[in-house]
């Protein structure tokens, strides 16, 4: 019996020093105060600039190391057959990658006068907006017609060149 009261007046010292370390230090009252006001970690939203540094290394990462995926090569009729389009569907589809493709060159024309008024008028800012709205427009308009192009040679897996090669044949 004695033995337990010796180890019961240890155990309550022991507790004693954890409960000690485990409360956390109160700071002064000067110094509680001037860290409300000098808080220069929450002033730099810091926590929000490393997690965009850490997203944007992320990308980059992913961006230029080589995909291991295996590349599935699909031809033209299997994928018509796996999406199991009519070939009233494919005409459907083909005259609207054709009209979508006229209409995003049709604004990018117009965009790119008035991009030319814009720089005449000497507003360069507006015109850099206005140059990086007709690249857009322009690049969509070569998506849809790259897309009308592989529906009309019923062929997938086409290139720049061909694209350019059916343009210019079309042309003649």
């Amino acid at each position: 019996m004695p033995e337990e009261i010796k180890t019961e007046g240890k155990k309550e010292e022991t507790k004693s020093i954890v409960k000690e370390a485990k409360e956390p230090k109160k700071r002064g009252p000067v110094r509680k105060f001037f860290k409300s006001f000098v808080d220069v970690k929450r002033w730099m939203a810091y926590d929000e600039v490393s997690g965009n540094v850490k997203t944007t290394f992320g990308l980059y990462r992913r961006l230029f190391t080589p995909s291991t995926k295996p590349i599935y090569h699909e031809t033209y009729e299997e994928s018509i057959a796996r999406q199991n389009l009519t070939e009233a569907q494919q005409t459907a589809r083909k005259k609207a990658f054709l009209y979508s493709a006229l209409a995003y060159f049709v604004f990018a024309l117009c965009l790119f006068l008035y991009f030319i008024q814009i720089l005449l008028n000497k507003h360069l800012f507006a015109a850099l907006f206005d140059l990086v709205l007709v690249g857009i427009l322009s690049m969509l308009a070569y998506h849809e017609h790259f897309w009308y192009m592989q529906m009309q040679k019923r062929k997938l897996g086409c290139n720049f060149h061909d694209w350019v090669s059916f343009i210019l044949r079309r042309a003649k």
